[in-house]
């Protein structure tokens, strides 16, 4: 079942995220103005990690309200493939969406609502879920 609540907070989230990514990439590209393709893909893949490891706190403890400090280093591995993949998700459903149609803001809404539905409940459900406590009881 889908909690409503929750579901736009991780939206909130994602544009905290998304505004600490644009602002550290444009804030580095200012600083330093080196006008290069290479430096501006090594920015972005800086600023695009400053907002993932927002994501994982701000997911972790508002979102997600997961107090479990068990397993930490697991846990950030497992959100961190989360997010590649739903990088992969997105550049793949933007490209067939944008070569079917031809219509790039189709194909970028396409790609966002299909990486955000994937992206929540591999989150939800494998990222932060909450493990179920089992009850062992001996025979008698």
């Amino acid at each position: 079942m889908v909690n409503i609540y929750q579901l736009c907070k991780f939206a909130a989230v994602g544009c905290v995220n998304t505004f600490i990514d644009w602002a550290v990439f444009l804030i580095i590209s200012e600083v330093f103005s080196i006008e290069s393709g290479f430096f501006y893909l090594i920015t972005k893949g800086f600023s695009y990690f400053c907002g993932i490891i927002n994501s994982f706190f701000l997911n972790r403890f508002w979102t997600f309200k997961d107090s479990h400090t068990d397993n930490e280093g697991g846990r950030f591995i497992r959100f961190i493939l989360v997010n590649a993949v739903s990088l992969g998700f997105n550049s793949a459903s933007f490209y067939i969406v944008y070569n079917l149609v031809f219509n790039r803001t189709t194909a970028l809404i396409f790609a966002t609502v299909i990486t955000f539905a994937l992206n929540y409940t591999l989150n939800k459900f494998w990222v932060f879920r909450k493990d179920k406590m089992v009850v062992k009881t001996t025979g008698g």
